[in-house]
């Protein structure tokens, strides 16, 4: 039986990790979230996604105490699988919400950083835990860190292995909002709900964009941005946006 379950409500697909106490990942909870990613990502009924976690953890880490099973060729089959799917979280066409209730250390924030938008209660705790064991982020926790936080604050994570609570994250930029726990859900659905309403073929493009800003010069991003926009205005949903405005009243995009 899998620890991960999927709930639809409209066009939105809530997916969370319910192994307690702690939600601890390991190999094959990981292989099952890339298998359930991939069916919503073809879904053309899901729109927006929803990841979130049960009890006091989003997800609490690996269990430490396998890791003495890994050697450096295990390790990195490991690594690279959890990479992989990381990517296509981060890649996909379909916005990702990170509704962040609890612990989220070492790998579960790695998960948290390759979503779009992430929220999170006023008890979560944040941490890149792995340099405390004698390791280190593999899941590109020090790369996509550094480019949500800056390198100065990456560092102080990464190299300290300190925790963090919610008001330090947000005043990082690691998390948008900090909400009360019981409004949580309802605020992360709303955003999603929000994202699900836009025309998917715009929100994919524009996602494409400003993931490539990370990387791009100005001039070669803003090339890639015009090309992308572009490509918007050839669509229905274009028109259809259009004429909602002048009718005053919301459009209905179909993706096409």
């Amino acid at each position: 039986m899998g620890v991960w379950t999927v709930e639809r409500e409209g066009r939105v697909a809530i997916m969370k990790m319910d192994k307690p106490p702690l939600n601890l990942i390991h190999l094959d909870d990981i292989l099952e979230m890339g298998e359930k990613i991939f069916e919503m990502r073809e879904d053309p009924e899901v729109r927006a996604i929803i990841l979130t976690g049960t009890a006091k953890a989003f997800i609490g880490g690996a269990d430490i105490s396998n890791f003495e099973q890994l050697d450096t060729v295990t390790a990195k089959y490991v690594l690279q699988a959890g990479q992989r799917i990381l990517r296509d979280i981060e890649e996909m066409e379909k916005p990702v919400v990170a509704a962040i209730n609890g612990y989220t250390f070492g790998g579960g924030l790695e998960v948290t950083l390759a979503c779009d938008i992430r929220i999170c209660n006023e008890y979560a705790k944040f941490g890149q835990l792995e340099i405390n064991y004698g390791v280190m982020p593999g899941w590109a926790g020090s790369q996509r860190l550094t480019k949500i936080v800056g390198l100065g604050r990456a560092k102080d994570l990464v190299l300290t292995g300190r925790i963090i609570d919610a008001q330090e994250a947000l005043m990082m930029g690691l998390v948008s909002r900090v909400v009360p726990a019981e409004s949580l859900m309802d605020e992360a659905k709303d955003i999603a709900k929000l994202l699900a309403a836009k025309a998917p073929i715009a929100m994919a493009l524009a996602k494409e964009a400003v993931n490539a800003s990370v990387e791009a010069s100005i001039p070669l991003g803003g090339l890639l941005e015009a090309a992308a926009c572009a490509i918007t205005f050839g669509t229905e949903d274009s028109r259809e946006g259009v004429t909602a405005f002048l009718e005053k009243r919301e459009p209905d995009f179909k993706g096409k």
